[in-house]
């Protein structure tokens, strides 16, 4: 929609956007091709594309709901929905969804609704899943930060059995749950590298994103910061974390999105949003583009990248 990027453009020049977009940025996004898709929700989050249409959440509204580009607006696929936050896909193509109101990762189908993957650890139950992936092997990695834990707004208000935010991998037929880490203030968005060797993960409090190397167990080592995306100047935090087909990292950001090269640990490229962005996930016909979430909207954006991962299927 160009109106979009004409009201950016007319915030640029008050001195408010930050100014076009740079070299950088146009070879990563294409310009002018930022536009307005669904709108009128509470709190957007948990964009996946199920290879034709994209799925995405209502928190507050406790309804997910579903977007099929060129079929006018956005329907109801499921609800109540236990506050759902982030989804993605198994190798199935079954829907899993992370839930602040049940504090479970469970799986979505048509005929037999929400059924639960993993509610506990230790035999504590899990606080409020926020987002989740799953390695080509089936491994589910999932966030666990208390955020539906604090307001009924956003989830159930509960008491916290778990004592700490943490990032976990699952294996769905043994049952076991490795804790990966507990230090990150508030997990939220993650993503594997291509190779599936790495797992990205952003940490809304820090502003910041973490890498870990997982074993085919889903054990980790060398746990380290990949990059420091403070900025009090602008709106908005780390929180969906996506990869594309190069290995480059994007990651909602103050100020919209951030494009973030891991071996540099520089931020290379950065698209400003209208609203705060609070998730994004690749979708289109070759997952070249992006769909973000910001707070009552839905947005997509055209880029020159591909996109990977298991919020994204074909």
């Amino acid at each position: 929609m160009g109106k979009v990027w004409r009201m950016m453009a007319a915030l640029a020049a008050a001195g408010i956007a930050g100014g076009a977009l740079a070299k950088e940025d146009q070879a990563i996004f294409i310009p002018e091709s930022l536009e307005l898709v669904a709108t009128g929700y509470t709190f957007t989050e948990g964009p996946a594309w199920d290879g034709t249409r994209l799925i995405f959440s209502d928190i507050p509204g406790d309804t997910v709901h579903v977007l099929t580009p060129g079929e006018g607006p956005a329907k109801v696929l499921y609800t109540p929905s236990a506050m759902a936050n982030g989804h993605t896909f198994d190798r199935e193509g079954r829907l899993l969804s992370a839930e602040h109101g049940s504090g479970m990762v469970t799986r979505w189908t048509p005929e037999g609704g929400r059924r639960t993957v993993v509610a506990t650890f230790s035999d504590r139950h899990l606080s409020s899943p926020n987002d989740v992936v799953v390695r080509s092997d089936g491994l589910i990695l999932f966030t666990d930060p208390p955020y539906g834990l604090s307001t009924a707004y956003k989830g159930v208000q509960r008491i916290n059995e778990i004592g700490f935010s943490g990032v976990y991998a699952h294996h769905e037929k043994s049952g076991r749950t490795i804790l990966i880490d507990n230090l990150l203030e508030r997990p939220n968005g993650l993503a594997l590298s291509p190779d599936e060797k790495v797992l990205y993960v952003g940490d809304s409090a820090t502003q910041s994103l973490w890498a870990y190397d997982i074993d085919r167990e889903g054990l980790s080592d060398n746990r380290r910061k990949i990059a420091d995306l403070t900025d009090d100047s602008k709106p908005g935090r780390v929180d969906g974390v996506r990869v594309d087909s190069k290995g480059l990292i994007y990651v909602t950001c103050p100020g919209g999105l951030c494009v973030v090269d891991p071996a540099k640990g520089a931020v290379i490229a950065r698209l400003a949003t209208p609203k705060r962005a609070t998730n994004l996930a690749w979708g289109g016909p070759d997952l070249s583009e992006l769909y973000i979430t910001a707070l009552t909207d839905v947005y997509r954006v055209k880029t020159r990248a591909r996109g990977i991962g298991s919020s994204s299927r074909r």
